[in-house]
């Protein structure tokens, strides 16, 4: 039987990968229909970097996709301690949201594309991200008081 910490470390690798499964299925329902060429990304200022392919959308799912596969197959094969399991479940928490946030993007990136607008506002874009830096805060205060 798996203890409760570990557990709650699998909950968050199950979340983080869940979240990254929506991520490539919405990528996949609204794909036929992106136009043929799209923004790399947004700038801080809000504006469209240079147009590519819209196969480049897939980049950042496949990127986090990657890097939970990295993680679980390391927690698979060496255990961690039993006192970093909660920092791990905020670990893969921030990656779910990275995943939204990488979900968000590119709907701002398909509008872009599509003239529905010129440019995303900056404090729009920062605001759709405070929840990741507040998860990522808390996550760097659990660590620090592990290590202390």
């Amino acid at each position: 039987m798996l203890s409760l910490p570990f557990s709650v470390a699998w909950i968050g690798a199950a979340i983080a990968i869940v979240q990254t499964a929506l991520l490539a299925w919405h990528l996949r329902r609204k794909y036929a229909a992106i136009p043929k060429r799209v923004p790399l990304g947004l700038r801080f200022d809000g504006r469209p970097r240079a147009l590519a392919s819209k196969r480049w959308l897939w980049l950042s799912p496949a990127l986090v996709a990657v890097l939970i596969a990295i993680l679980c197959a390391e927690m698979t094969l060496t255990p961690p301690p039993v006192e970093t399991h909660v920092t791990l479940l905020f670990v893969f928490l921030v990656i779910a949201e990275v995943a939204w946030f990488v979900g968000w993007t590119i709907d701002r990136q398909i509008e872009l594309a599509r003239g529905m607008t010129h440019r995303i506002a900056p404090t729009r874009i920062l605001l759709t991200f405070f929840p990741v830096l507040a998860t990522i805060a808390i996550t760097l205060a659990l660590a620090i008081t592990q290590t202390l």
